[in-house]
């Protein structure tokens, strides 16, 4: 089924954000707040699906979005209420909180071989709701991967935050390939 075929199922829809590959809708779906992601042209399909497939993936785990439907050019998943990370102002143990999860989340990628290819920039496309739980969004650019890169990626930001100096970075970085959990476990002391 393509949207436009779909769209008579959605109540008050309404358009919430554009991309460079996809326009995202809210509306009402079987009762629900939903998001509608839909491809902008038929050049951006394969990776509109490729992106549905992933949270296929990540259905049922808690801080990604749960998708619900998908279709030729589309997919549905639950609306997500919250503010974009770079919009909110944190405490420093907030931060050192949120960049915990972001951790977590990224080494879980990791080890489900989902590499998202945007964690040097989460701050964009991860949001956090009133209740303080953070969500990562948005995994057009995304791809499975023998080997994910999502920890590495995110050291980059904790370089930029000033968590780790350069070299560290470096260091941690080569060593994650051979060791990935004693890296994660190291950097979570470090935010602690």
């Amino acid at each position: 089924m393509k949207f436009e075929e779909f769209r008579r199922e959605l109540k008050n829809l309404e358009k919430f954000a554009q991309g460079w590959r996809g326009v995202i809708y809210t509306g009402e779906w079987e009762g629900r707040r939903v998001s509608v992601k839909v491809a902008k042209s038929k050049d951006v399909l394969k990776a509109i699906n490729k992106e549905a497939q992933i949270l296929e993936k990540l259905k049922g785990i808690p801080g990604f979005p749960q998708i619900l439907t998908k279709g030729e050019d589309f997919f549905v998943y639950e609306f997500i209420e919250g503010k974009p990370l770079g919009k909110v102002d944190l405490t420093p143990e907030q931060e050192k909180k949120v960049l915990r999860t972001l951790l977590t989340f990224a080494y879980m990628l990791d080890n489900l071989g989902i590499n998202r290819d945007e964690f040097a920039q989460v701050y964009k496309n991860a949001l956090l709701d009133n209740e303080g739980k953070v969500y990562l969004l948005d995994f057009e650019r995304g791809k499975f991967s023998k080997r994910p890169s999502n920890v590495p990626q995110f050291l980059q930001l904790l370089y930029r935050k000033g968590y780790l100096n350069i070299d560290e970075a470096v260091e941690l970085g080569r060593r994650y390939m051979r060791d990935r959990e004693g890296v994660f476990t190291e950097l979570m002391a470090k935010l602690e």
